[in-house]
């Protein structure tokens, strides 16, 4: 009876390693914040803003934020392959008020997507990646014109009288846009559950037509209001690593 119990401990034993060495040798699953920089293209952007008096948005990019995580997938002949998901986004605005009159522009990007990667080892600390990001989003501009008498409850319903000759309004103009980023990273183990990472890539997109408010199709709209650009991102991904 010892003898068989001790060959049953011994082939668990085996099998178990033979599992890790062979089926499992390197498995990662993590997640974290992630904070970074656009560098968006707005010239069209601030040329139809500067037409109707209003400051330009920034044309030197937007800080990002976002969060993801990744799973390196545990296989022998594909320990190279990373997969990943992750939501980034930005919010900028500009104002101009002019006696009673406040005019007021948002602009805005949000993205979600997936991203596929090539990882080399150098060591047990330092890694290359290279690899896409695929995703898909919105960009929104929002613009409010508001007068000091706004706020009254009265007076915003009354703006949808028939005889109204309101100073105050809105329109929310979207679109949806998918996108693909090319990128390289680097990526350092601090600690045994805590990975940092670089990344950096050119984002090339597509987008839909734009719509106002109620999904109303948009004519001649400039074709430079985009979510092209250059982007850098920094992550701190916590999770379970084994090498």
């Amino acid at each position: 009876m010892r003898f068989k119990i001790i060959s049953a401990i011994a082939a668990l034993l085996l099998i178990q390693n033979i599992s890790y060495s062979q089926v499992f040798p390197k498995f990662s699953l993590a997640g974290g914040p992630t904070i970074g920089w656009f560098w968006n293209n707005t010239d069209d952007l601030n040329t139809q803003l500067n037409k109707i008096g209003i400051p330009s948005v920034s044309s030197d990019g937007f800080l990002i934020l976002g969060g993801g995580g990744f799973i390196d997938l545990p296989l022998k002949n594909v320990r190279w392959l990373r997969l990943g998901g992750s939501g980034e986004g930005f919010s900028t605005s500009t104002q101009m008020i002019t006696g009673d009159i406040t005019r007021t522009v948002y602009y805005e990007y949000g993205s979600g997507g997936i991203s596929a990667e090539y990882v080399k080892s150098f060591g047990k600390t330092v890694e290359l990646t290279l690899g896409g990001y695929f995703a898909t989003g919105l960009l929104t501009i929002q613009m409010y014109q508001n007068n000091s008498s706004f706020g009254n409850w009265n007076n915003i319903f009354g703006q949808y009288g028939g005889d109204s000759t309101t100073q105050n309004f809105s329109n929310k103009l979207s679109v949806r846009f998918f996108s693909i980023r090319p990128k390289i990273g680097l990526g350092v183990f601090l600690t045994s559950y805590l990975y940092a990472k670089l990344d950096a890539g050119y984002q090339f997109s597509a987008n839909n037509n734009w719509t106002v408010d109620d999904d109303i199709p948009v004519t001649d709209a400039p074709t430079g209001i985009k979510a092209d650009g250059f982007v850098v991102n920094f992550g701190l991904n916590f999770g379970l690593f084994t090498k």
